[in-house]
């Protein structure tokens, strides 16, 4: 919200915190004109330092009034530079291989080797803190890794196409990333009807490395990238991706947001990460998002079938003249159809009939063969024996409660026993037939299989007791 110009009292608690962080930054005492310039900015720091910038540069070349210049730093000498110092984690100038950035205009890179290394005696003062200092920008070196990015002196804007070859021969397990523009990226992703994940790269912030090397390379992550998004990576020195960075409002780096290519409204903002991201978090962030925009996808692609459908409905209508006819012969051409398709099911139910009469005719010649052949195997056993030495009594039960009771001499077998078994209908407790079967006994607790034991070799005395059972 804005506030009146130098009223302190308008300020709530969040902008008195902005405007304190912007003053100590630039360095600025108006606060009347810091203020102004924070409204103009809509109080989004990362703006009103780039206005900062930009106004300064103004002043150098002699531009500006006495007023805005009390909310911005004096400019620093090259002389001056050499005595700050930067935090040491920004004192790290980016691969010298890379090619991916390069320095201000006006400072010295070092050139590489054969081997990717700096050569002896090579300039080393290219740092964010140093490209701050070049351009007169000093009072922002503690914060070079939040604010460079944006307006890092113009470097080689090269071709996305090129920019991705390069970012892939640095990093050999990067996802597969799209080579091209952003809008061709997103034209991609629609015609894929997936969503669009993109890595926004600042070659000189200090967590690029470690986020590149332990996030986007980690293989989980670069599984889920491939097998659900179209990826996409761009620069922040490139033009095209900074007017990104500043319609996603994107603040910090290493930065990744996911968008939906088929999103209608682009004033919804789209998820982003800025920062490290653990391997594990990013990959649950990435399901969650998709998950999301699965459903805006479904729901855009009911809208679009709708209009689709109404444009079509006119047509219909207009077809439907003619439509009308043709249905009068359409109607005779059906009516002839069904006459001979009641003719030919006629045919077929009888056919079917004739079928089932003599499955059936079949199926009781083959019970009563069957039980021919039961019989005659029951003859083969011979007579029962009367009881006496060297006689067996055996009693087997069946599954569904019969008894089978029979005579044995101790010399037969147990093949005799399955023969026997086999002359009777073998059914569960509730009907249904038996196709394999096991006999047991309790005393002793064993299953018999071996037909040329007998019943003298199985010591099983004057009586045995065995039960049939399915073998499942």
């Amino acid at each position: 919200r804005r506030v009146l110009v130098g009223s302190m009292e308008a300020l709530d608690t969040k902008q008195k915190a902005t405007l304190q962080e912007y003053q100590s930054l630039v360095n600025a005492h108006d606060i009347k004109t810091s203020i102004q310039i924070l409204n103009d900015c809509k109080w989004n720091l990362q703006v009103a330092l780039n206005t900062a910038f930009e106004m300064q540069l103004s002043l150098g070349s002699g531009g500006g009034s006495a007023s805005a210049s009390s909310a911005l730093p004096p400019a620093v000498s090259t002389s001056e530079n050499k005595a700050l110092e930067a935090p040491a984690t920004l004192q790290q100038r980016p691969s010298a291989s890379s090619g991916l950035e390069s320095p201000t205009p006006g400072s010295t890179t070092p050139t590489a080797s054969s081997n990717g290394q700096p050569e002896a005696g090579a300039e080393a003062d290219w740092t964010p803190v140093n490209t701050l200092m070049a351009s007169g920008m000093a009072f922002l070196a503690p914060v070079a890794h939040r604010v460079i990015p944006h307006w890092v002196a113009e470097s080689q804007n090269i071709h996305p196409r090129a920019f991705t070859q390069q970012l892939k021969q640095i990093y050999r397990d990067l996802p597969n990333f799209f080579e091209g523009t952003y809008l061709e990226a997103c034209r991609l992703a629609r015609t894929q009807n997936r969503s669009l994940f993109i890595y926004i790269h600042c070659q000189i912030h200090e967590d690029t490395e470690q986020f590149i090397n332990t996030s986007l390379c980690n293989q989980a992550v670069r599984e889920t990238l491939n097998g659900n998004f179209v990826c996409w990576a761009g620069s922040v020195t490139q033009t095209d991706t900074h007017k990104l960075c500043q319609r996603l409002n994107i603040e910090g780096y290493p930065c990744v947001a996911v968008i939906n290519p088929n999103r209608e409204s682009s004033r919804i903002p789209a998820p982003l990460h800025m920062g490290l991201f653990p391997p594990e978090d990013m990959i649950n962030w990435l399901h969650e998002v998709r998950s999301k925009y699965e459903q805006e996808m479904k729901e855009t692609r009911r809208r679009r079938t709708e209009v689709k459908q109404s444009s079509q409905l006119r047509e219909i209508q207009d077809m439907e003249y003619i439509q009308a006819l043709q249905q009068d012969m359409e109607r005779e051409e059906e009516e002839k159809k069904k006459k001979d398709l009641a003719a030919v099911a006629k045919m077929e139910e009888k056919r079917k009939k004739e079928e089932v009469e003599r499955k059936q005719q079949e199926e009781l010649k083959a019970a009563e063969e069957e039980k021919i052949k039961k019989l005659e195997k029951r003859k083969e056993l011979g007579d029962e024996p009367a009881a006496g030495p060297g006689v067996v009594l055996v009693v087997i039960r069946l599954p569904d409660g019969q008894q089978i009771k029979r005579r044995f001499q101790e010399e037969a077998t147990f093949g005799a026993l399955f023969d026997l078994i086999e002359t009777y209908e073998l059914l569960t407790p509730h009907g249904e037939e038996i196709e394999k079967w096991v006999m047991r006994s309790r005393y002793p607790r064993k299953k018999w299989e071996d037909r040329e034991l007998t019943l003298k070799g199985a010591r099983m005395g004057r009586q045995a007791l065995f039960f049939v059972q399915e073998d499942i």
